[in-house]
C-alpha cells in the first residue's frame, strides 16, 4: 500500500489552485458557522493528537460554497510528524491525516501485528462515529487483489473505500477513504468527500440494453495498434514489439447520458469527477566526414561496432539538414544556429535524425525568436518544426475559421509529407478545438490538429502528425511527425468487435450511476449515466488484446499476471495458516492461482521466489524465469554454484542456509567451533551445517522436531512459508 504524506504545504497549493481556477471563491466573506476554538476542540475530541505535535497554525477557506477549517499541528524536533485536520462548517471533520518520520530500518520488512480484517473493523466504527447520518449512504468497495506489500521501511497499511449511494445508484467521486497501520492500529488518513446537490429523479432514464446499444453503434471501442512499452533493452537488430488491441476511445470516455440514450458530450472546458473523486553538440557532421582508414587497419572493431558504422553510412550532413529546414522555413539573419545534435529517437536504434535549434540576438516583436527542427538523416526528409514568435500584445481573435485553418494545414502537409500524410486521418475523437463555435464567438487564435496513422486500415495512434496554425498571422507555427516501421501482424484470428464489446462490458458492465460535472466556474450539474464500472474483484482497464480478450496494462501485458493479492481456499484450520495468509495478502505463493498446497513439498525455485517477493517487492519477479531466479539468487548471495537446482525439493539443512544467507548472516555462520545446538543428532550434522542450525534455533526460526535437527527432511510449503514469516520477523 501507498502510505499518504499531506503536509500543510500541500494544502496552500490546493487553496491556490482553487482560487487560480475559481476566483469567484475568493470573494466570499461569510462567517464561519464552526469557530476556530470549536473546530480545534472536534478534532482532539476525535483524535489523539501526540503532545510533541506543539507547533500549530491553522487557516480557514471557503470554498465550492463549503467553509472549512484547516488545522495542522506539526513537531518541532526529531522525529518529525504532522497531525492535519479539516472541520467543516456543520463542525464536521472531513479530512484527517497523520504522518510521522519512520526510522530507516536496520534489517527487513516491518510485518503487521494487525490483520486486515481487524483493520476494517476499526475503520468501520471511526466511519460510524464521524460520520454517523452519512454512513448507512456508504457501501464499501471490495477489492480482494489489492497487494499488501511487506514494507521495507514504513508499516504495512490497509486501505479502505466506500462510495456513496443516491436512490440506489453510485454517485461517482463521492465517499470515504480510511489508511488503518498495521503495526498499531491507528488510522493514519481519513478522508470524506459529500457533495450537496439535487440528484434527478429516475425517470425517464433509458435501460441497460439501450445503453449497451448505444456504447456498440457509437464505436466506443476501437481495434488499434499498440507498441509495446518495455524497460528492457532492446537486443541488437531486434524491433520494439507492436500488438493490436481493442481501446476505450471515444470522447465521452464511454459515458452515456441515461436520458437521452447519446454519448456524454462536455461543454469547452467542463469535466467529469472520477471515481477517486479527483478533479481532474555542434560538429557533429565534420566528425562524421573523417577517414579513419589508419585508425581502423590498427584497431580491431566488434561486429557491434561494425554494424552501427554501416547504419550511419550516407547519412546527410549538418549543411544539408540545415538546406531542408530553410526550403520550408524562411529564417532571417537575425537567427543563429545554437545547436545541432545527431542521434537516434524512442526505441528504434535503426532511425538517425539531425536536431537544429535557431534563435535570435536581439528578439523584435512579432519577429521569428526561435526555431527548433528536425530532419531525417537518412532520407533528408523535414520531421517537424516549432516557429516561437515574440508576442504581440494584446492579443487578437483568429482570422479565418477552422475550416479554412484546415485548409491551410493539409496544403502544407500534402507538400512537405505527401507520402505519409496520404496513411493519416483527421483525429476527431480527441481532437483540440474540433467543435463548431457559437453564433457570434470568435475564431481562436490556434487551430490544432491531430492526424493519427492508418496501417492496414487500422489506426496506430503511436505514429501520426500533429500541426498548428495560427489563426492570426494564417501561418504554420508547428508540425511534427512520429513515424516508425515496427512490424504490423495482421488483423487474422482477431476477435470481432461485437465479441470485444462482449468480453469488456463482462467484466465491467454499464452501470447507471450519478456524476457531477464541474466547469470553469465550479461544481455543476448532476446528472445521471452508465458509465462502465468494473464489477467486484475484478482486474480490468480500457484495453483488451485484441486476440485473447485479455485486459492488458500499459506495457501490453495481461492484468491476470500483475501482482495481485491470493485468498487460498485449501489452509483453512492449517497450523500455518496465519503465516500463509500474511504471503497471500502480499502476493507471494500464488503459483497455483488460489490454491496453495500446503502439505507438498516446497521446491527450489518457489521458495527463492518467496524470498526475492519479500526482499524486492512483486514487480518484475513474477516474468522471471526460473533460471533467471537462480541467477538472480546467486547474485544476492544466497546461492553458491551448483548448490541446488530449480525443482529440486529443499531439506531442512538447505532452508537453515537459504534463512541465514537471507539474513545477511551468512559469514558469522560459517565461523567454527563457537557453535552449539539442543540436538540429539549434533554430531550427525553436516560438515558446515552447525552455525546455520545454531543460529535458527537461536533465532526461533527453525527448532527441528524438538530433540532432532533432521537436516534431510523434505520441507512442506506451509512449513516454508512460517520459516519465512519467523525470518521476517527476526529481520524486523
Amino acid at each position: 500500500m501507498r502510505k499518504t504524506r499531506l503536509h500543510f504545504g500541500v494544502w496552500c497549493l490546493v487553496t491556490l489552485f482553487l482560487l487560480t481556477f475559481f476566483p469567484g471563491l475568493a470573494l466570499a466573506e461569510e462567517k464561519p458557522a464552526v469557530s476556530l476554538e470549536q473546530a480545534i476542540r472536534i478534532a482532539k475530541e476525535n483524535f489523539n493528537i501526540p503532545s510533541e505535535y506543539s507547533n500549530f497554525n491553522s487557516s480557514y477557506d471557503n470554498y465550492e460554497n463549503r467553509q472549512v477549517w484547516f488545522l495542522n499541528w506539526e513537531s518541532t524536533q526529531e522525529p518529525r510528524g504532522t497531525f492535519n485536520v479539516q472541520v467543516d462548517a456543520t463542525g464536521e471533520i472531513i479530512f484527517m491525516n497523520h504522518w510521522k518520520a519512520e526510522p530507516y530500518p536496520e534489517t527487513g520488512p516491518q510485518l503487521p501485528v494487525i490483520s486486515e480484517t481487524q483493520a476494517q473493523d476499526i475503520a468501520t466504527q471511526l466511519l460510524s462515529r464521524l460520520a454517523p447520518n452519512k454512513a448507512t449512504s456508504l457501501r464499501l468497495v471490495p477489492n480482494d487483489f489489492e497487494v499488501i506489500p511487506l514494507r521495507q521501511y514504513g508499516p504495512v497499511t490497509y486501505n479502505f473505500r466506500w462510495e456513496r449511494v443516491v436512490n440506489g445508484m453510485v454517485f461517482i467521486g463521492d465517499g470515504a477513504h480510511i489508511s488503518v497501520r498495521g503495526d498499531d492500529g491507528q488510522v493514519s488518513n481519513y478522508s470524506l468527500n459529500w457533495t450537496k446537490a439535487n440528484f434527478p429523479a429516475l425517470t425517464g432514464v433509458i435501460s441497460p440494453v439501450k445503453a449497451q446499444e448505444t456504447f456498440e453503434t457509437t464505436g466506443m471501442l476501437e481495434l488499434q495498434y499498440q507498441l509495446i512499452s518495455d524497460f528492457r533493452p532492446l537486443r541488437a537488430g531486434e524491433k520494439p514489439r507492436v500488438i493490436l488491441v481493442y481501446r476505450l476511445n471515444h470522447p465521452s470516455n464511454g459515458v452515456i447520458d441515461a436520458t437521452t440514450g447519446e454519448p456524454l458530450t462536455l461543454e469547452p472546458g467542463q469535466w467529469l469527477r472520477n471515481q477517486n473523486g479527483d478533479y481532474g553538440a555542434g560538429g557533429a557532421g565534420e566528425l562524421m566526414g573523417k577517414s579513419g582508414a589508419q585508425e581502423q587497419a590498427a584497431t580491431p572493431l566488434s561486429p557491434e561496432e561494425l554494424k552501427e558504422i554501416e547504419r550511419t553510412a550516407g547519412l546527410i550532413s549538418q549543411e544539408e539538414a540545415m538546406a531542408t529546414v530553410k526550403k520550408w522555413v524562411d529564417l532571417p539573419d537575425t537567427l543563429t544556429l545554437r545547436s545541432a545534435h545527431l542521434g537516434t529517437e524512442s526505441q528504434f536504434s535503426e532511425s538517425r535524425f539531425w536536431n537544429l535549434s535557431w534563435n535570435a540576438e536581439k528578439p523584435e516583436t512579432g519577429k521569428l525568436e526561435y526555431v527548433s527542427a528536425r530532419v531525417d538523416a537518412h532520407s533528408g526528409e523535414l520531421m517537424g518544426f516549432n516557429l516561437s514568435y515574440t508576442s504581440q500584445e494584446p492579443r487578437q481573435f483568429g482570422r479565418i475559421d477552422q475550416a479554412a485553418a484546415k485548409k491551410m494545414a493539409e496544403k502544407f502537409l500534402q507538400q512537405v509529407q505527401p507520402e505519409r500524410f496520404s496513411a493519416v486521418e483527421l483525429d476527431k475523437r480527441n481532437q483540440q478545438n474540433w467543435r463548431p463555435l457559437a453564433k457570434g464567438e470568435p475564431n481562436p487564435p490556434y487551430y490544432y490538429f491531430n492526424y493519427r496513422r492508418l496501417v492496414n486500415g487500422i489506426p496506430y495512434p503511436g505514429n501520426g502528425i500533429h500541426i498548428t496554425v495560427d489563426t492570426v498571422e494564417q501561418r504554420i507555427t508547428q508540425f511534427d511527425v512520429n513515424w516508425q516501421n515496427p512490424e504490423f501482424p495482421s488483423a487474422a484470428g482477431c476477435l470481432g468487435q461485437q465479441l470485444a464489446n462482449d468480453v469488456f462490458l463482462k467484466k465491467q458492465p454499464l452501470t447507471l450511476a450519478y456524476t457531477l460535472v464541474y466547469g470553469s466556474t465550479g461544481p455543476g450539474d448532476v446528472k445521471l449515466v452508465y458509465l462502465p464500472v468494473a464489477a467486484p474483484n475484478q482486474l480490468v482497464s480500457d484495453v483488451l488484446d485484441a486476440r485473447t480478450g485479455e485486459f492488458l496494462d500499459w506495457q501490453g501485458k495481461p492484468l491476470s499476471q500483475q501482482p495481485r493479492a491470493y485468498h487460498f481456499t485449501d489452509i483453512a484450520g492449517h497450523f500455518a495458516e496465519k503465516e500463509i495468509s500474511l504471503l497471500a495478502q502480499a502476493g507471494i505463493f500464488g503459483e497455483y492461482g488460489d490454491t496453495f498446497r500446503p502439505d507438498e513439498a516446497i521446491t527450489v525455485v518457489s521458495l527463492l521466489r518467496a524470498m526475492l517477493q519479500v526482499s524486492q517487492g512483486n514487480w518484475g519477479i513474477s516474468d522471471l524465469t526460473d533460471q533467471e531466479i537462480l541467477k538472480r539468487a546467486k547474485e544476492m548471495k544466497w546461492l553458491e554454484e551448483g548448490e541446488l537446482t530449480p525443482a529440486g525439493a529443499i531439506t531442512r539443512e538447505n532452508l537453515a542456509k537459504l534463512m541465514i544467507r537471507l539474513l545477511g548472516m551468512d559469514r558469522a555462520a560459517r565461523i567454527e567451533g563457537i557453535y552449539q545446538v539442543p540436538y540429539t543428532d549434533a554430531t550427525a550434522l553436516s560438515p558446515g551445517l552447525l552455525g546455520y542450525a545454531s543460529l535458527t534455533w537461536g533465532l526461533e526460526i527453525i527448532r527441528g522436531t524438538g530433540d532432532t535437527f533432521d537436516p534431510n527432511h523434505v520441507m512442506t510449503r506451509a512449513e516454508a512459508a512460517v520459516v519465512l514469516v519467523r525470518t521476517l520477523r527476526a529481520k524486523a
